[in-house]
């Protein structure tokens, strides 16, 4: 095995574990929506998110300080990460909280399925990477079959006067993060993913602060149960800043466009999740939905930038 991988360029091992990564990162997001689900019957939701993305922040800035990594920033660039952590973390989770009460799960889903879509329209349109039609039909290909999925898993979609408001915070929830993921590319070319991510979380937290506080004073913690605790703690660590990191650590040497496919493998995971461990029935349109995705997902990585 070793004696293979002697003839196998570096860039392209690389390129393999980034991808790897990036599978790792969908998977931890696609399982963490149940155990937000979960930890959200002990905790107010934004009480849960400011406290999740406290200690995210804080074990990233740990991880700079182990790594010996410096913490300054030029002043040019302050600006930028605070709009970052402002769309990425406060905006984006006011939007999808606050959506989701508004409308349907299924409909919420395919929303929040829709942010590579929302990615490749307004690289179109900046022309920062060169989208290539492998690329467009491997996008596409991934999104019906993550529509596929969302719509079997949930008992199809609906839409109406009633939703159209949570429908719409929804859509501006996954645009914010298309957003989020484009613009740290600069940013991205001078600083590392771990310290990006850092302070984006310590930023958002803080943006989440105001919005939090009265949930936060509020919050019953002595009832809240160790499982509750473990799920926040995934949510933190792993789904969070690990996971965070990872994802801009692909979107800075994969580009943009193949690191945001791995968005559409979350309700794949989900599903799976669900029939491992909640013994839920994989229906063959999932399935069919599932092979739509992966392959999907082969056409954006294996499409030519020249």
């Amino acid at each position: 095995m070793l004696y293979f991988l002697l003839f196998i360029p570096q860039s392209e091992i690389r390129n393999r574990m980034l991808n790897l990564r990036l599978i790792l990162v969908a998977i931890a997001w696609g399982v963490n929506f149940s155990f937000v689900k979960f930890a959200l019957a002990d905790f107010y939701p934004l009480s849960f998110t400011v406290i999740r993305f406290f200690f995210a922040a804080l074990f990233l800035f740990g991880v700079m300080i182990l790594q010996g990594e410096p913490f300054k920033v030029e002043r040019r660039d302050a600006g930028k990460i605070i709009l970052l952590g402002f769309i990425g973390i406060s905006l984006y989770n006011i939007l999808f909280i606050y959506g989701l009460q508004r409308t349907t799960a299924s409909n919420s889903a395919l929303f929040i399925a829709m942010s590579p879509l929302f990615a490749a329209l307004t690289q179109l349109v900046t022309k920062n990477e060169r989208m290539t039609s492998r690329s467009a039909s491997g996008l596409l290909l991934s999104f019906v079959g993550a529509t596929l999925i969302i719509w079997t898993r949930t008992g199809g979609l609906s839409f109406s006067w009633q939703d159209l408001s949570g429908d719409l915070l929804t859509l501006a929830a996954s645009f914010s993060w298309a957003l989020y993921t484009l613009l740290a590319k600069p940013l991205l070319e001078k600083y590392s993913p771990v310290k990006m991510t850092a302070y984006t979380m310590a930023v958002g937290t803080l943006l989440l602060l105001p919005l939090g506080l009265p949930e936060l004073v509020d919050q019953p913690w002595r009832t809240i149960s160790l499982q509750s605790w473990s799920a926040l703690g995934f949510g933190a660590f792993v789904a969070g800043g690990i996971a965070y990191t990872l994802w801009y650590q692909g979107v800075q040497q994969l580009g943009v466009t193949r690191t945001i496919v791995y968005h559409y493998l979350m309700p794949f995971v989900a599903v799976i999740f669900a029939a491992l461990f909640l013994h839920e029935q994989i229906t063959l349109l999932q399935v069919f939905g599932g092979c739509s995705i992966l392959a999907g997902v082969y056409l954006v990585q294996t499409s030519s930038d020249r």
